[in-house]
């Protein structure tokens, strides 16, 4: 009876299990199972690949928008600035020419009050001649004194005006 011992019986249930493992087709199952995880864990690779260029592609595009956005912003900077420069130095034009005839206008407005007053002064003048002359006249002083007075007053006349 020592024939049928223990490791005959473990032998036994290991030859059995591995008989019902080849009869159930475990390992081509497990082979299967292994090769579709396998399959499924390249796909998986692939994809990630696909969405890591896509995602470069992407970033190197927004990168490419960025540069041109920052290089159109300063294009538009610098043209603020030119155009500010220039409507400066037309308003400092602008404002020269107008002080220029304001005073021009000053100047000729001026000028004829000037003339007007020498008009005035000359009328004023020769209506006091004509009165002296007249009183002259009327007084019966000489020629030489008449002369000498009216000589007289325009002499203090021009010391007045000045």
């Amino acid at each position: 009876m020592h024939m049928f011992d223990e490791s005959f019986f473990v032998a036994l249930a290991f030859a059995t299990v591995i008989a019902a493992f080849l009869y159930l087709k475990l390992p081509q199952r497990l082979l299967a199972a292994l090769d579709a995880k396998s399959a499924e864990i390249a796909n998986e690779l692939d994809e990630a690949r696909r969405l890591r260029e896509e995602a470069e592609a992407l970033l190197a595009d927004y990168e490419t928008r960025r540069k041109s956005a920052e290089q159109q912003a300063e294009e538009i900077v610098t043209e603020a600035r030119e155009t500010a420069q220039r409507l400066a130095e037309e308003a400092r034009v602008s404002m020269q020419a107008q002080l220029e005839r304001r005073t021009q206008q000053a100047e000729n407005k001026i000028a004829r009050a000037e003339e007007q007053l020498v008009g005035e002064v000359r009328a004023a003048v020769t209506r006091l001649a004509v009165d002296a002359a007249a009183h002259l006249i009327e007084t019966g002083m000489s020629a030489q004194q008449a002369n000498t007075l009216i000589e007289q007053n325009i002499s203090e006349l021009k010391d007045r005006l000045q």
